[in-house]
Formats: structure tokens, sequence, C-alpha cells
């Protein structure tokens, strides 16, 4: 059975519990789709950071450069 949407035009009558709630549940989608615009932006400086990582741990640079180039063009 789906879900049955509160009418949200006529939000004076809905208990304090349930409007924050919603208040929550609003905010915490605003941030899902902030940190989904932003991703593409930071992914470089993401990578960068995990291949300094995987260097400082003993990864071969130039083996990372191929895995890189390998799962950007497949």
């Amino acid at each position: 059975m789906p879900a049955t949407l509160p009418d949200l035009t006529d939000t004076e009558t809905w208990m304090d519990d349930d409007l924050d709630a919603l208040r929550v549940a609003v905010l915490a989608e605003q941030e899902r789709r902030h940190r989904a615009a932003q991703a593409p932006a930071q992914a470089p400086a993401q990578v960068a950071d995990l291949v300094r990582s995987a260097v400082a741990a003993g990864a071969d640079p130039d083996a990372l450069v191929t895995a890189a180039q390998d799962a950007a063009t497949t």
C-alpha cells in the first residue's frame, strides 16, 4: 500500500514532531543534492589525495597512472 502524503498546505494541524521530521528530511535532501552537485568538481582533488596516500604506502606511481587511465577509458 503506498504511503499517504499529508496535506502540506495545512501544516497548522501537524504535530511538532511531524513538522520537525519534515524539516530534517528536507535538510537531508538538500545536503544530498549539494554533495552530488559538488562531487564532479571535487573528484580530481580526491583522486590526487588517494594517489598520494597510495604512493606513501609503497604503491608504484606508474601502476597507479596506468590503472587510472584504464578506468577512465573503460
